[in-house]
């Protein structure tokens, strides 16, 4: 499902702009701006779905479109917890039963990508971090070079993909890597990763954007980064 982004935040004031029935009329582009920052996703979609949105100049705040936040890890052991001791009895009661081999066979898959990549591949992996607070940043997107392929990052700031190593995006030995959080919040920035074998992990800190908290500009959709074909 597409996300939003604002390419190229506007950093004319919002204050200083002539209020409207949609938003503000910003005198340095005497264009107007949409206050969106009350909608929800959906609504917001709804209003550019309109056959008189054209391109449109938007006003949003931090945090608007960010994914819902995944459950707390202990919530997940819990009920974890409690869905085995639920099984119990039936598992004691079928300990002849044979393993499932599409489960045996998913999980050995899963073991092995984080271990190491076939030959002829290369495993990506990392952590991005916020560089004022220190935190993880979930949600954050890491394309390869100007490809639509990447991952995006776990509630931990995690990520991990694996690509071939001989690749078109992979040139002289080092693939381009766009790092991009929350563009309420954080600035995008790019990174060339050497490519080897085994790279090492790495660790990306976001700087923030000015003004954090809130940005306005042209709004713009696009997909998240799909897993790298192989």
């Amino acid at each position: 499902m597409p996300t939003f982004s604002v390419p190229e935040p506007c950093p004319q004031p919002w204050s200083a702009m002539t209020p409207t029935a949609a938003g503000r009329f910003c005198g340095s582009c005497q264009h107007e701006v949409v206050d969106f920052s009350a909608m929800t996703k959906g609504e917001v979609r709804a209003w550019l779905a309109r056959p008189d949105a054209g391109r449109v100049c938007g006003f949003f705040r931090a945090g608007q479109f960010a994914p819902p936040p995944a459950a707390p890890r202990w919530r997940r052991w819990l009920l974890t917890g409690l869905a085995l001791l639920s099984l119990k009895p039936l598992l004691t009661s079928c300990q002849t039963a044979k393993p499932d081999p599409n489960t045996a066979t998913a999980s050995i898959e899963q073991t092995d990508e984080l271990a190491s990549a076939p030959q002829g591949q290369v495993t990506i992996r990392g952590r991005v971090l916020d560089d004022s607070t220190g935190r993880a940043v979930a949600g954050a997107e890491i394309f390869l070079a100007d490809t639509p392929y990447g991952a995006v990052t776990d509630e931990q700031g995690n990520f991990l993909f694996t690509m071939r190593q001989q690749w078109e995006a992979v040139r002289n030995g080092a693939v381009s890597l766009r790092v991009s959080g929350s563009p309420f919040v954080f600035e995008a920035q790019t990174l060339s990763v050497p490519v080897s074998p085994a790279p090492a992990p790495l660790l990306v800190r976001l700087k923030s954007r000015p003004g954090r908290g809130q940005i306005m500009g042209r709004l713009m959709a696009h997909e998240p980064p799909r897993k790298p074909p192989l």
